[in-house]
Formats: C-alpha cells, structure tokens, sequence
C-alpha cells in the first residue's frame, strides 16, 4: 500500500512500530511510503542519532539478520523504560492493593497496559482480567489520586498544611495545621505522617488520607532541623498498622513455624539468642502497633521487655480470656 507523506509522519510512524515491537524491513517501508531505500536506510539512521542521545546506550536499532529488518533493543541491564514484566508485576500488586476507588484503579492499569509492546498488552490484559472484574473498592471508596500529588507537594516544598479531619466513629471533625513530613502506604490505606504546629512532641501523628475531608496547603513554610528529620523509611520499618507512639525497643522469645515471617515482618527484628525452646528476638517499633501483631501470634511468644510492655500485653490476654468464660 502507497501512502505519501512528509519527512517527520515517516519518521514517526517507523519510530512508533519499532518501540511496539514491530521489524522494519526497508524495501517494505520504501513501497508503503513510495521513496527508495536509501531514504528509509537515512531514517533509520537518524532514528540512531535520536535515541542515543535519548537513551544512551540503553537502547539501539539493530539489523536482525534472522529476521531480515531493524528491530529496538532495549538492554536489560540499563533500562530507563517499563518492560512487558514489570507492567505485570505492577498490577498485579496494585490490584492486590486494593489502595484506590474503582474508578481511579481502571484508569491507572489502563494506562500502566498501554506502556507494554502491542504484541504483549492482550496478554497482560488476560493475566489481570478476572482481578480486574472481581476488584472490590475500600468502603470509603474516595478519591485519593490528586490528594497524595498535592500533599506530597507540600511535604517537598515544607508547606503548612490545614486539614480538617474526621476520625472512624465521629460525627464531628477537627481542623489541624501540619507539618507534613511524609506519606506512607500500609494495610490498604494511605496515610499523611506530620507533626502538629500547636505542640512539640518528639514522633508524629499519622492521618489516613481518605479521613482528611477537605485540605488547603498555605503559603506559610516550616523549617526541619537535618539531624533529626523524618526518614519514611526509617518510620516504614519500625510501625506496626499505623499506630502511631513513642520509639521503644522490645525483646520477646518466639517458637512458632516460621521464624522468617517474623523477620520479613519486623525489618528492625534481630535474632539475638536462642534458648534452646524459642528464638530471642529484639526490635525497634513505634507505638502500641506491635501489640495488636504480637497478639496474633497466638500461644508462640512472649514479651519479655520492656517490662511495663509485658505486664501490658499479660493484662490484655487476660481480658480476652473473660470473654470466654
């Protein structure tokens, strides 16, 4: 088929077909764009000069003898774009996520599947299919796209931040001026790590997202001394579900299956004993978190400090034993 065209619509065109995967024959191209060889083979060549000031040396347009065309190379080991895999991998985990509205969740996998070569994008769309049909949106089913962009800005830029917040189970909410220092994703649920402005405590308060009813970002700017800034992933490793608390460091033995579980769990977790029944294990956490997941570990541990710790959890298995009696 004959198409004429300008210089820049074929260029485009054959750019386009290589990143999808497609082999570029020359005699092929010279017919459907009716000009010689030579012009393609000088298109090519400029499509060269392109991407190796683009893509360095990431990416080439290489002759495949086997296949008798020009095909894109993207090396593995220096790759600046989503390949087929990672897309997959992304939805998969997104969708197990269960993080955003259905709405904001099709949106996003749609456009995560248009990153991927045309030859894999009907394969990927099959992998997520019955995940995609079967996704159930959290209760609060808000959202949340535009507000983490915003928030997040004003972390980067050290805004104030005034939120007007309503926690589960209240009628009524609060307003509250921030310092926002991070976001963190945990458990389903976005959540804003700041710290108030009208009181200086030593850790931060924690807000889920899809709780905060309204936000405005002010013009006034906080400052944060660097030694002792808010690292998320520092904060990441040692919270458990959220709760927000004082920075404590726990020992409790532990003699149930699965001692990496424990550890993958607790990334602060270290084993630092073993006496001959159970693990000695050690961990620095945040809050009273820890309580509820130590809890679930039913009959294998037992906390053995800080000792207040461990006359708390003793009096609340206790309690738990009245509701069966």
């Amino acid at each position: 088929m004959s198409e004429q065209c300008s210089k820049p619509w074929r260029i485009l065109s054959i750019y386009d077909r290589l990143r999808e995967g497609e082999t570029i024959l020359k005699k092929q191209e010279a017919d459907r764009f009716s000009v010689d060889e030579k012009t393609i083979q000088r298109d090519i060549e400029e499509l060269r000069a392109y991407i190796a000031d683009t893509f360095y040396d990431s990416v080439t347009i290489d002759y495949d003898r086997q296949k008798r065309g020009y095909v894109w190379r993207q090396k593995e080991s220096k790759q600046r774009c989503l390949t087929n895999e990672d897309i997959l991998i992304i939805s998969k985990i997104l969708l197990e996520s269960r993080a955003l509205k259905r709405e904001e969740m099709k949106e996003l996998l749609d456009k995560l599947v248009l990153v991927a070569d045309q030859k894999s994008r009907s394969f990927i769309e099959n992998m997520i299919r019955n995940e995609r049909f079967h996704y159930v949106s959290l209760h609060h089913n808000k959202p949340l796209i535009r507000s983490i962009w915003d928030l997040s800005e004003a972390i980067y830029t050290k805004k104030l931040v005034v939120v007007e917040y309503r926690k589960e189970g209240s009628e009524e909410s609060v307003i509250r001026k921030l310092k926002p220092v991070g976001i963190v994703f945990s458990e389903y649920y976005f959540y804003l790590i700041a710290f108030l402005t009208e009181y200086e405590f030593s850790f931060p308060t924690i807000y889920r997202i899809d709780r905060i009813v309204r936000y405005e970002l002010s013009d006034e700017r906080f400052k944060l001394d660097y030694a002792t800034r808010f690292e998320e992933g520092q904060f990441r490793k040692r919270v458990q579900f959220m709760h927000p608390g004082e920075l404590m460091k726990i020992t409790f033995r532990y003699w149930g299956s699965s001692l990496q579980a424990i550890l993958d769990r607790l990334p602060t977790a270290e084993v630092v004993g073993n006496d001959g029944q159970a693990f000695i294990i050690e961990a620095e956490v945040y809050g009273r978190g820890i309580k509820m997941w130590l809890l679930s570990q039913a009959q294998y541990f037992e906390v053995i400090k800080p000792e207040e710790f461990r006359e708390e959890m003793r009096e609340t298995i206790e309690k738990m034993l009245e509701n069966y009696r």
